[in-house]
């Protein structure tokens, strides 16, 4: 057990100090008229005065007033004026005095005294509540609260930490024996063997399971198959015991993971095996994840490999086939002529060519004819060693379970896995083959025979496509999961629904929904119609079916331009380290990177910082170690694994989106209540299956893209590493409702990668605007209720009505999807997945589909005719693409690649961006708030209409880049809180001409 100092001088204060603030002085210090009666039996005022100071005391924190112990100024006020006494009577009361009234009030509440056996009975009162968290900090507020409760004098605070870690030590036992009991002797040894050497490089076999392998390549396959295999010889139980809650197992889980594994060798017993087995259990749905996403990725790769083999194959005969055709060319023509001049054909063939040069060129282009249909499919077969030297091992890995139509397809599966135990060469003809494609299927039978290459791969083609629609699912995963496992059950939707507590933002009822939805979009496009056919349509026209917008025109001016170089200019120069302090000295965000196991803050807020900056920066933490004079790396590596990680960071980020967003300057950026996304290319420096996947649009060149949510005031309150390939509408939802934000977005806006039907569906049955700026919209057609014939100017614009019937069939499972979105039973960017994946005849998905195209109508019929909606939604936009040129500019060491492998490490990179950015942002707003300041006392007139085409992005003020050292003996010192003086640039300033 631990003897040093557990808890901090803030804590301790926070734990006996009396309440201060207006709320709490009400609460817990207003005297009613038994406690005046009893006070008023005191003679003088000071005696009054002091014996209702102690009554109050003794109420909350609980405790007698200490010797020499004067109240804050606050609460003697408020306990004064309830009795009509001066503050200043306090000074008066004498020390003896206290010690009679101490001792009469608590008789005279019923108060006992602290000892040995209220002291066990609060301990064994902890304890079940350790169980669910038992951070010391946590703990003991719990004890202080049941010790008024109870009332009891709440205890020294040397007593109070005793009692809390014996009660976190007692807890972490029982978590421990729960978490163990099942094992057997032979399991445990095992357990203990995983932190024994695997080989003779020293390297333990828990050191092996951890390290995943990174390439996309068969071998990579077949080590995590093997580490799977090795995690599930262990055998150990599915679900670990009930008493044990999710989030505690998931702590003990990181805590474990943070370990080294030498550090664990050394945990007393109990603790060891506990640890061991959440750890294996975390390993065994990873290695489960990691293994079917490579899975997806190698059977991608088939393809792309087909592909290129076959576009070399046609490119390198190309010289051949166009000579080919030269000379089919010229002799079609000589033949042509012949018959346009009644000669002989076959005489005008040898007056290009000798027959027996024309023979033996018919033979070559013969050997160069490619089949009809020109496909890859061709030689997909020649990919099949290699999907041999992984595909076994991986079938026979897993158990797959899907939807009654996969049966087809599962057992498909089974009979694959039959011949590779049996060694059969050939596909029985009984097999099932329902699943095949009508693609596949000419190269499946070949010559009415079932051709094991083909029909194998594909197998293994419809098993990818049917894993990311959500058809077929694995056991054991968490991310390839049931559909159904995903969402609340039907039960407790409908009660719900009976309660009225459906968490949606439209109505329940079918009817009720339609008819309302039938009439507002009658109603708009009978508008639209009416406008598109006078001309009245601001910048839009209609003509003969062909829809035209003009472009936005630019709104800031030459003026606006002026005033925001002058303003940057009277910025102070800072150091990127001196503005991460300054921010920290506003805020306290380092306060919320607690530590993993005991929730303290860090020792030293400077080391964190510099490990930030190391994140923020891509500089990495052994290049900070060497240029900063905080820390070395190892202190560096210690606060990273300890404290920093994606729950601080959103802390952290919380606070400093918080603060920005109240700053009156802020408000001049926007309301608050609007954002946009847009996704960030980052270029990877290698090939690792971790490092993204190819993107076309971005070169040639791996990666991943960090999507970040930008607030119309400037905050970047998201961000979410997503690979290069992944749609960027999949990932709107899940900022929109992670709550980073205050008060909360009600309008998003994207541009073209984020525009999905079944965005614009759950966007409306969430509660949020949609309002993108959609892509060819001209291409993009509307649907109605009633006869498109019926807006005869928006005809040519309108596709089809609505399918109601398909709605209403889906509307329970709709109205499910979105309830457990909202409840956070599953994210939206899953089930947006699952619903927009290819190939999935998925009702829900269809019915989706038609809610989505409603809404988007209703957006499309706004946008035509509402200027400013168009203007809004390119503004915000520019916003997100300013934001990410300031990340580009930040994120500048390393090339501005990503050398992380895993997902985790490449979070922690576009958390670490995000929160410097949002730092710089900041630091910015305020000090642009204070430049505002000093040009309007200087005289001049700063229209607050001039300051929305502010920005707080700029950067050239900033140092990002040399020695990452705190504070400069030759800097003035400076108050803490107090803002740094502005650049004194007036000769600079008199060479730009003043707005007129």
């Amino acid at each position: 057990m631990s003897k040093g100092p557990t808890f901090t001088e803030d804590q301790v204060a926070r734990f006996y100090g009396p309440a201060v603030s207006q709320p709490d002085l009400i609460r817990h210090y207003t005297l009613s008229p038994p406690d005046l009666t009893l006070i008023a039996r005191c003679r003088h005022d000071h005696n009054r005065l002091g014996f209702a100071v102690m009554l109050c005391y003794l109420r909350y924190p609980g405790r007698p007033l200490r010797t020499d112990e004067r109240p804050p100024a606050s609460t003697i006020e408020f306990i004064a004026a309830q009795i009509d006494s001066l503050p200043t009577d306090f000074d008066l009361y004498l020390e003896q005095t206290r010690r009679r009234h101490s001792a009469q009030l608590q008789e005279a509440m019923n108060l006992r005294p602290f000892g040995a056996i209220p002291a066990q009975k609060i301990e064994d009162w902890l304890v079940p509540h350790a169980l669910e968290n038992d951070q010391l900090n946590h703990l003991a507020t719990l004890a202080l609260g049941e010790c008024r409760l109870r009332q009891i004098i709440v205890p020294p605070i040397g007593s109070l930490q005793r009692i809390c870690l014996r009660a976190r030590v007692r807890a972490r036992r029982d978590i421990h024996r729960a978490m163990t009991a099942g094992l057997s002797a032979s399991q445990k040894y095992q357990l203990d063997q995983l932190t024994k050497a695997k080989d003779e490089n020293g390297a333990t076999w828990l050191a092996w399971l951890r390290q995943f392998p990174e390439s996309s390549k068969p071998s990579a396959m077949t080590a995590l198959i093997d580490r799977l295999d090795h995690v599930r010889g262990l055998n150990l139980p599915s679900t670990i015991d009930g008493q044990i809650s999710l989030a505690r197992q998931a702590q003990i889980e990181r805590e474990g993971r943070r370990t080294t594994v030498q550090h664990i060798a050394r945990f007393e017993p109990g603790r060891r095996h506990a640890t061991l087995v959440l750890i294996c259990t975390d390993l065994r749905t990873q290695l489960t994840d990691q293994a079917i996403e490579l899975f997806e990725q190698l059977i991608g790769a088939m393809f792309r490999k087909a592909q290129g083999r076959h576009d070399r194959e046609f490119k390198a005969d190309g010289r051949a086939i166009n000579a080919k055709l030269r000379l089919l060319v010229e002799v079609g023509k000589a033949i042509v002529v012949a018959k346009d001049t009644g000669g002989d054909a076959f005489d005008a063939i040898p007056q290009v060519t000798t027959w027996d040069h024309f023979r033996q060129s018919l033979a070559e282009a013969e050997q160069l004819l490619r089949p009809a249909d020109f496909d890859a499919f061709e030689i997909l077969d020649q990919q099949y060693i290699g999907i041999r030297r992984w595909s076994p091992a991986f079938l026979e890995a897993f158990e797959f379970l899907g939807v009654s139509a996969t049966s087809p397809l599962l057992k498909g599966i089974d009979l694959i896995r039959s011949l590779n135990r049996s060694g059969r060469v050939g596909v029985p003809q009984n097999a099932p083959t329902s699943f095949v494609r009508r693609r596949w299927a000419k190269y499946v039978w070949s010559d009415g025979v079932l051709n094991r290459r083909y029909y194998e791969l594909c197998i293994l083609s419809e098993l990818r496509e049917r894993l990311r629609s959500g058809d077929v699912w694995v056991k054991g995963s968490s991310t390839y999961k049931s559909f159904e496992d995903r969402l609340i059950s039907h039960e407790r939707l409908e009660l719900l629904r009976q309660n009225n507590s459906l968490q949606v933002s439209v109505q329940s009822d079918l009817g009720a929904f339609l008819n309302a939805r039938r009439d507002r979009l009658q109603e708009r496009l009978s508008q639209i119609e009416a406008k598109a056919k006078s001309g009245d349509l601001t910048d839009v026209a209609v003509e003969k079916g062909n829809l035209k917008i003009a472009p936005i025109e630019r709104t800031t001016t030459a003026i606006s331009d002026a005033l925001i170089s002058r303003l940057y200019a009277l910025l102070p120069r800072i150091r990127i380290t001196d503005l991460l302090a300054e921010v920290n000295e506003w805020t306290s965000f380092t306060d919320h990177f607690t530590h993993l196991r005991t929730a303290d803050t860090p020792n030293s807020p400077q080391t964190l910082m510099a490990a930030l900056i190391a994140d923020g920066l891509n500089l990495g933490l052994t290049r900070m170690a060497e240029a900063c004079d905080v820390a070395s790396l190892g202190q560096l590596a210690w606060v990273s694994d300890w404290h920093i990680r994606e729950e601080t960071y959103n802390l952290a980020l919380k606070r400093l989106v918080a603060e920005q967003q109240r700053l009156p300057l802020a408000a001049a950026f926007g309301s608050g209540t609007s954002s946009s996304s847009d996704g960030q290319f980052f270029q990877s420096s290698g090939y690792g299956r971790d490092s993204g996947r190819l993107n076309a649009h971005y070169g040639h060149k791996p990666g991943v893209k960090f999507y970040t949510h930008i607030s119309d005031r400037y905050a970047p309150f998201y961000t979410k590493v997503i690979a290069a390939t992944a749609s960027e509408a999949l990932h709107i939802l899940d900022a929109l409702l992670s709550h980073q934000i205050e008060p909360g977005v009600t309008r998003h806006h994207t541009d073209g990668g984020g525009v999905s039907d079944h965005v614009f569906a759950l966007c409306s049955l969430l509660g949020f605007q949609f309002a993108p700026r959609i892509p060819d919209l001209k291409d993009r057609r509307l649907y109605v209720f009633d006869k498109p014939g019926n807006y005869p100017t928006l005809e040519n614009l309108i596709a089809a009505k609505i399918d109601i019937e398909l709605i209403g069939a889906h509307w329970t499972e709709i109205l499910r999807v979105a309830q457990s979105i909202r409840s956070g039973q599953v994210t939206a960017s899953v089930i947006m997945r699952q619903l927009a994946a290819y190939p999935r005849q998925n009702g829900v998905a269809m019915a989706l589909r038609e809610f989505g195209r409603m809404e988007r109508t209703l957006f499309t019929l706004d946008w035509l005719e509402d200027p400013q909606l168009r203007r809004q939604t390119t503004q915000e936009l520019n916003k997100g693409e300013a934001r990410n040129s300031l990340a580009r500019a930040v994120f500048l060491h390393r090339l501005g690649e990503i050398r992380d492998r895993t997902y985790e490490n490449q979070q922690h990179r576009a958390s670490g961006l995000n929160l410097l950015v949002t730092a710089i942002i900041l630091w910015n707003t305020r000090y642009l708030e204070k430049a505002v300041e000093e040009l309007r006392a200087r005289g001049e007139v700063i229209d607050d209409a001039m300051l929305s085409h502010l920005s707080p992005l700029g950067w050239e003020h900033i140092n990002l880049t040399g020695d990452y050292i705190w504070g400069n003996e030759n800097e003035l010192v400076r108050p803490v809180g107090e803002l740094r003086p502005l650049r004194n640039l007036q000769s600079r300033a008199s060479m730009i001409k003043p707005a007129a």
